[in-house]
């Protein structure tokens, strides 16, 4: 029967950094003789860290990305670093391996590793950062020495100003309607908040229900509804704001009566008019035919001696 005993010590160095030593005794036969047998292994421990969890930067600056590896043994040839994004579908950002760099597609020229990558400084910096650069950033290092990877995290949130909000009215300002006041900004990170504000025509403050949201809606409208309205839009980065005005008007009528109206009085001038004439041209027909009646009748009436003296002729 083999016996076996085993023993294990463990020695560990440093804080941010640590070496396991194990130390096993076996004890056996072999032939029918007692043995024992020493076995060492030493595993080197490496921790990665990313200092800064969160990075904010507004669009078009630089960002740096920082990230430290700690290890006792020494770097050599053969020591790699990868810096990936979780949300693309790139194979990585950048890469170290023996020296040599090599960058992921759209980071070619705008990106680079700031530190001693030998003495454990592995941050980069991200120049002329986009809202593509947006997300979460993964440092990998693995060392020659000590094969098992190890990795930590640091998120990018790439700020922009919120820009000028697009301010609409939605409904027929006339009274009693309902209508709605919306307000976005198509740009805007982190998201923009919206807040309202309203004045009489008079320029007096006035109280909104609602004064919070990209919406707010407006029943029962009437005059004292007319003013101005101011949407402001604001983020940590900055505040664009747009004005509207509103004027309600009473219920307008339809344009098909309007025309039916105007055509209904058109056809009666017309009418009119015609009857107008034709009852002119009647008189003055009647008044001629009067006229030579009573002609005829004059010319019966005169006596014949003044007929015959107005016949005779003139004595020379």
């Amino acid at each position: 029967m083999t016996h076996i005993k085993l023993s294990v010590k463990a020695t560990l160095w440093g804080t941010s950094h640590c070496s396991v030593r194990l130390t096993a005794t076996a004890s056996f036969l072999l032939n029918g003789r007692p043995q024992i047998g020493h076995f060492l292994v030493t595993a080197y421990a490496l921790t990665v860290e990313t200092p800064i969890k969160k990075v904010e930067v507004a669009r078009g600056n630089n960002a740096t990305l920082r990230c430290n590896f700690n290890t006792n043994t020494f770097t050599n040839i053969g020591d790699f670093v990868v810096w990936k994004k979780i949300t693309s579908a790139d194979d990585a950002v950048t890469r170290y391996f023996d020296g040599l760099v090599q960058y992921g597609k759209s980071y070619e020229n705008r990106i680079q590793f700031i530190g001693d990558v030998n003495s454990g400084d592995v941050s980069i910096t991200i120049r002329e950062v986009t809202m593509e650069d947006n997300g979460t950033y993964v440092c990998s290092v693995r060392l020659r020495d000590d094969p098992p990877r190890q990795s930590a995290l640091t998120s990018l949130f790439v700020l922009i100003a919120p820009s000028k909000p697009e301010c609409k009215i939605v409904g027929t300002a006339e009274y009693g309607q309902t209508i709605n006041l919306t307000c976005f900004s198509h740009e805007g990170s982190p998201k923009p908040t919206y807040t309202w504000q309203s004045f009489s025509v008079q320029n007096e403050p006035r109280v909104l229900q609602t004064t919070k949201g990209e919406q707010i809606t407006l029943k029962n409208i009437s005059a004292d509804t007319s003013g101005f309205y101011i949407c402001t839009s604001t983020n940590s980065v900055g505040t664009e704001f747009c004005n509207m005005t509103v004027s309600v008007v009473p219920p307008s009528m339809n344009i098909a009566l309007y025309a039916g109206i105007a055509g209904g009085v058109l056809a009666a001038v017309i009418v009119i008019g015609i009857l107008a004439y034709c009852c002119c041209c009647r008189e003055s027909k009647d008044y001629e035919e009067t006229a030579r009646e009573d002609e005829g009748e004059h010319t019966q009436n005169i006596p014949m001696d003044t007929q015959r003296a107005k016949d005779a002729p003139e004595d020379e």
